[in-house]
Parts: C-alpha cells; structure tokens; sequence
C-alpha cells in the first residue's frame, strides 16, 4: 500500500472564539481574549502556613495539591524571608472531581499527613472571570497547623495565569518552571553608528626616533571590531566609514585605536587610544552626515619633548554619528516585519493593529526520545513582528498542544511579514554546567504577509508547518492561528499609505550598499540575541538566530526553475491576447470580425475618417462607464452595510497564504537536486578536482546571480499582474478608474481645439522630464513606485 502523502494545503477551521464582535456593534471594542478559545482551569494560590501549636515548629510543611491522576507540591519550592510559598497552581477542571489539599511534614521523603482538605469541583469552588476582584484567600485548619490560600475557577484572562505553574508541568523543577511560563519581550531599538575616519595628524611612535610608516585604526563597539585600510606617513589619510550597531540607550563606548605596522614585528605598535561615548556623538535626524573635528589622540605611552614643558597630542578628524535616520534590519528584506527608522518623530503614523490568537497545534513531531522509549514534544511558540517578541507557554508532553493566547502589535506598513516559529523546550531539566545546556530545537517556521489580509475581518486557519530537508518537504504538523487587521488610522491615512516611501528617507538620500546591509543585519542578529538572552525568562539565543535566519540565497536548480516557471507564467499570460486575436479573427471561419478588423484597420490609417469613429463610438463610451461603475457602487456599499451593520461578510475571505508545491518542484522533488541544494561549497562530493572546481565556479559566480535575476524580474512582472488584477477586481479601483476617465472626458471637450497644442506640451515636458535637469532632479521614489513595490508576489512560501 502507498504512502498517505502529506497535506501541505492551509485549511479553514471554525473554533469557538470567546468575546467576539455583536452584531450590533461590529466595530466596537473587543475584548483582550476575543480571538482564542476560553480555556477554564482551577487554580489554587498557596500563600503560607503558620503553626498553631509548639509540636509543629519544627516541622518543615509541604503543600501537596492532587486533582485526579495530577499532583503538583511546594516541596521544590523555596520559601521567602517571611516564610511565604506565594505560588499558584493550575489544573485542567475536566482531570477529575475532588481537590485534594494535603500538608504534609517535608523532613522525610514520605512525611507524616498535618492535615487534608477535600473540595468538590463542582459544588464548593466559585467561578471567577476579571474584571472580577481577585478571591481573597482564606485560611484552612490542617490538624495542628492552618494553611492560607485561594482556590477558583478562572480562564487565561486570569492575571496569574503568566506565573502559574501548570499540572503538565508538575514534574519539571521549581528553578526550570520559569521556563514554561508565557512572556513578552521588547527587544531595544538598534541605530547606527558612524565613524568616519578622515585623517591623522602629527603622529608619533613610542619610539622617537621613528615615524610611522604604515598606520591603521581600529574601532570597537561591544564585541565588533573594524579596521580601516592601512595608509603611510606622521600625517595619514584615510576617509573610510566604519559602520557599527547599537541598542537603546546608546550608552556603550566606541575605542579608536591607533597602530603602526612594524616591520620585523610579530605585533603591530599601538601609538594611540581615544575613547568616546555614544551619547557624545552627533545625532543625525535627516539624511546627511555629522560635521568633521578634531580629537586629541592619548598616547599609550607619555612622551615629553626635550626641552619643551608644554603639552604636545597627536590629533586624528573624524565623523562621529549615531546615525538615526536609518532603519536597522534585523530580518531579510523579503519578510522583514518593521521599516521604521530609529527615530520616532521620524515614523510614519500608526495604520492599525494586529490582533493574533495562538490557538493550538495539531500532529507535531516527535523531538525527544527517551532512554525508556517515550517519544515527547514540549511546545511552545515565538511570534515575532517590528521590534515585539511573544512567547507561548510551554505545554509538557503533548502532540496538540493548545495555547489559546492573544496577542497584538501596532501595523505602521501593510506590506510586512508576521513570522512564527514553533520550537521544542529543552530548558525543562537542571544540568550541572552551561555546556551540558541544550539548545532549544527548531520544529518550523510559518509566515504570514500582512498584505494577505482584509480589513477588519477574522482569518481562522491551520497552517502547515514546513521543513525542507535533503530527503524532500516534511510535514512537522500544523499551527493553529486567528487573525485580525483592524485599521484605526483615518482614511486619508489609510488610502494614501500605500504611496508612502518604504523606507526612511535617508536608505534613499545616503543609501547602503547589499553586502553593507548584509554585514550590519548579522551585527544586528547578534545584538538582538544577547539583548534578549538577559531577560528573565531569557530568549535563547538559537531560537533568536532560527527566527531571524535569512531565506538561503546559494544555488538551488529547484529554485532556478521555479523562477523560470514564474517568468513563464506572467509572459504567458500577456501574450494570451495574441493567442485569443488568432483565434477569433484568423483561426475562424466566420467572416464578421474579419471585415470588422479590416474596417477598424482603415478607419485608423485615414486621419480623415477619424469623425465616423467618435460618431459610433463616443456616445457609448460614457453610458457603458456610468452603468458599470453604478453597479460597482451598489455591490460595494451592499457590502459594507452588510459587514459594518448586519456584521456578516458576503463574500469569503480568500486564502491565507497560497502554497504552490507545484511552482517549487516540492510535489515530487528530484532527490538530486535537493542534495545539490544542501550541498556545503565547496562541494563535498568526491569526483575529479578539475570538475568539482568547475562546478563550484559555475554555482557561485552564474548560478546565483541568474537564479537572482530571474527571481527579481518575475517579481516585478507578478507585482505588474497584480496591479491589473487590483485595477479590473475591485469595485473601489474600478470607480477611481472611472472617475479619470470622467475627468478626461471633460478636459477633452472643453480643450477640444487646442488638442494638439497640448499634445505638443505634453511631448516638450517628458522629454524635459526624460534628460532630468538638476531643477527637477528628485532622489526620492515617487507615489506610483512606492506603491507598485507593495503589491504581492509569489516569492515567500511558508517554509
């Protein structure tokens, strides 16, 4: 029997969302839960015990809390100073009917019983939901000692439930729990730091009896290290950008140093050291560069001038700046999340939110395997948009996880990329030393482009989760999200974002080039890791480098063809009307369009027959116009009434991210060409050396740069169908078209007699505009490439 193939399609599910839109209000506000379904849970709060007679003073109390076949215990637990546990345990309601509370004397492993408390789950424990007050907790008689805590019924809108200690986890330790727990992370903003050296001036060896010959600078921020190039004599010049990334507060310190190149030496001489903070650099705001001074160079050694008492410092100009005009990216521009640049009066205003509820996953992996033989996978997911991290709990031991958390952020561009990645928790055992730590392991990736989705509408889906490896595509399971776009900015803001520069306007003034920004990107990565990495809990970070891991951009002969696939579609479908004219007028048998071409084809070659054209066809042009723009009106104003009064969508929404195994060459993949694509460079196949540095030259120096090519002009070309799939799709489009044409219309009749006139001018004026004169030159990208570059491709599949 065959192999069930996998499934890798997106596929709409219908879960029971808590707290949705009335229908009565659909655009009123929502609830922080509204995209999730309500998950109840017992929870039991132990705040401390107190003793009631002088035999217990000596016993060390244990809280042990049983709900069915789960039992959770205080006795890994430390006590604080005032001798409270203040923690809160968490149970699924549906594990059994009574709670157990039992103390217990902690001083042998199977103490003596203090006492017990039994209550049945579905008579004695009240139910809570907030903006309730919290229950105050009680206190309970355990024989000879009284134990103080709370028990209730809640939902993870609970204010504890972020630092509660689930029953699934009750096997993992007190020091690791933390590591399950649900967080948020907000990682600094990054800006770049430029130091331009220019110049040395009256530099002087330690020995001074020498001069220098061949002198360099070396600049550290943090961990980096960059060198200018070396340049000769007391007086060097240089003029070289050494560029850096920083976080927020930008308090660090930059160190200049100075060496000469000795010859005979193992070292290179330092001859001098300057140091300075990032906070006493320029701050550039606009596109420009900071102004060039002088600085006093402190020699590692002092030297006086024989003769001389008077202070003698060699001096070296330079351009300190922290340049905050510029976005820094953290991500591959193809799915980068944030385009702001680091200056917020330089942000562009807010164009909504995106509300996203985590709901589950179904069929995931197995990625740990037990000397026992159990097979386990503790889940947890990272979702990552702009500059805010969120992070699921992790649920112990289970295949389908469920979450249920919602979460949002603040949309400033549409076209950005919300990733997701669902990762296995190796963090839940003690080690004795940092390298017996594991590594979190990566079970997949999801990504979702924001310009996918609608307005105001709720995307409930199950994504695949995709891993491609040597052996073909893998299925790792399936990632359960909802997903809404509200848009609150006004509506000029809203109709005129898509016009708006992409970018600051300093990438456009003063741009960076493709391996600058690639050097930067991995400087900014490693930032962003150990930012993180001294949070508590701490991202780890492996799981920050998985996320922000750029798409693989070496040779692959599946790609190559799946570019050369796409290239072929979008000609295809523009040389479809050549097709259709075969067809209809030469393939026929039919002699009506024939001599209907041959008229049109005379019509148009005599000027002077011109007026039985405009007589045939002019009047109907404006009726046709009025008639279907009026329909259009009419199906999108039902629409609207519909969504934003009756709160129901006539149409559905389409699919979420369109998965095209077929395009890729995934459906049945050439095992070869995936060894190929996974091969190290220089390749590791064992073959002759002449052939394999054939191959290898071949791969880097035209592989790429075609595979690249092919994929940059099928991009445009799908971005070109795109726009003339918005233009003749949509019913806003179609009026906005028709108003032009419209406007046209009149400024034809009422300049009638001077057509040709203004023919002349409009001619004069693009070739006025074509030899750019400095007058008219603008740097900038205009409204209409600004919003070409956002209109979809199909260059991002979810794997």
């Amino acid at each position: 029997m065959a192999a069930k193939k996998d499934d890798f399609s997106v596929k709409k599910i219908s879960p029971k969302l808590g707290g949705e839109r009335g229908t009565r209000n659909p655009n009123g506000p929502t609830s922080s839960h509204d995209l999730v379904e309500q998950m109840e849970f017992l929870y039991v709060e132990v705040i401390k015990a107190i003793n009631n007679s002088i035999v217990a003073n000596t016993c060390n109390p244990i809280v042990e809390i049983t709900l069915g076949n789960y039992k959770s215990s205080t006795k890994s637990l430390q006590l604080e100073p005032n001798g409270e546990w203040n923690q809160v345990f968490a149970f699924d309601k549906t594990k059994g009917d009574v709670l157990s509370v039992t103390l217990r004397d902690g001083r042998r492993e199977n103490g003596a019983v203090i006492g017990t408390q039994n209550f049945k789950v579905a008579a004695d424990i009240p139910f809570r939901v907030p903006p309730d007050a919290r229950i105050a907790p009680q206190w309970y008689s355990m024989g000879s000692m009284e134990l103080m805590m709370s028990i209730w019924f809640g939902t993870q809108a609970d204010e504890v439930y972020p630092r509660a200690w689930f029953s699934d986890a009750s096997d993992v330790s007190a020091r690791c729990v933390v590591n399950t727990r649900p967080k948020l992370y907000l990682a600094p903003r990054l800006c770049y730091v430029r130091v331009t050296i220019v110049s040395g001036h009256d530099l002087i060896c330690n020995d001074v009896n020498r001069t220098p010959c061949s002198v360099y600078v070396r600049a550290t921020l943090g961990g980096v290290k960059l060198y200018t190039e070396v340049s000769s004599g007391s007086n060097p010049s240089w003029n070289q950008d050494l560029i850096f990334v920083a976080s927020e507060p930008l308090d660090e310190t930059v160190y200049i140093t100075l060496f000469d190149k000795v010859n005979g030496q193992p070292h290179d001489e330092c001859i001098g050291v300057l140091k300075k903070k990032l906070s006493e650099m320029t701050a550039v705001k606009v596109p420009g560069s900071a102004p060039a001074l002088f600085y006093d160079i402190e020699p590692p050694v002092r030297l006086k001038p024989a003769g001389d008492s008077r202070r003698f410092a060699s001096r070296i100009k330079m351009k300190l700046a922290t340049d905050q005009a510029y976005h820094v990216f953290d991500e591959c521009v193809q799915h980068s999340s944030d385009y702001r640049a680091f200056a917020k009066g330089l942000w562009p205003d807010l164009l909504g939110k995106l509300e996203i509820g985590i709901l589950g996953a179904t069929g995931l992996a197995t990625m740990k395997e037990w000397r026992d033989g159990r097979r386990s996978t503790d889940a947890y997911v990272v979702a990552k948009y702009g500059s805010k991290w969120a992070r699921t709990r992790t649920v112990v031991g289970n295949f389908s996880p469920k979450w249920n958390e919602q979460y949002s952020w603040d949309v400033f561009d549409k076209c950005t990329t919300v990733t997701f990645g669902i990762f296995d928790n190796r963090q839940l055992v003690l080690v004795s030393s940092s390298n017996d730590q594991m590594n979190d392991g990566l079970i997949g990736k999801v990504r979702i482009p924001l310009m996918l989705l609608e307005w105001d509408r709720v995307y409930t889906c199950s994504c695949p989760i995709m891993v491609l490896r040597e052996d073909g595509l893998k299925k790792m399971g399936e990632l359960q999200l909802a997903i809404r776009c509200l848009c609150v900015a006004n509506p000029y803001v809203r109709w005129t974002s898509p016009f708006r520069w992409m970018l600051p306007k300093a990438h456009y003034k003063s741009p960076l080039s493709m391996v600058q920004t690639e050097d930067l990107r991995w400087q900014a990565i490693r930032l962003n890791g150990l930012n993180l990495a001294r949070m508590e809990p701490p991202l780890l970070n492996e799981v920050v480098l998985e996320m922000l891991r750029p798409t693989n951009k070496s040779f692959s002969m599946r790609t190559t063809k799946a570019n050369l696939e796409r290239l072929r579609r979008v000609v295809g479908k523009m040389f479809d009307w050549c097709v259709w004219m075969n067809e209809t007028v030469r393939s026929t048998t039919d002699f009506r369009p024939k001599i209907i071409t041959c008229v049109a084809s005379v019509v148009l070659v005599f000027g002077w027959w011109y007026w039985i054209l405009w007589l045939a066809v002019w009047p109907v042009i404006p009726v046709y116009l009025a008639v279907i723009s009026l329909r259009e009106m009419f199906r999108f104003s039902r629409g609207e009434f519909d969504r934003l009064v009756l709160g129901v969508h006539v149409n559905s929404p389409p699919p979420l991210v369109p998965v095209d195994l077929k395009l890729w060459g995934l459906d049945s993949p050439d095992l070869d060409e995936l060894e190929e694509e996974f091969d190290m460079f220089p390749s590791s196949v064992v073959d002759v050396d002449v052939l394999r540095m054939r191959y290898d030259r071949l791969r880097k120096e035209v592989g790429e740069n075609v595979m690249l090519l092919l994929g940059d002009v099928a991009s445009q070309c799908e971005r070109l169908v795109a726009f003339l799939s918005l233009l003749f799709g949509s019913p806003v489009a179609w009026i906005c078209f028709s108003l032009v044409c419209y406007v046209m219309v009149v400024l034809v009749y009422v300049f009638w007699d001077q057509v040709i006139l203004i023919q002349k001018f409009v001619f004069i004026w693009l070739v006025v505009r074509w030899v750019n004169f400095q007058c008219f030159r603008n740097d900038l990208p205009s409204g209409v490439s600004n919003f070409f570059r956002r209109l979809p491709t199909n260059e991002g599949p979810m794997f």
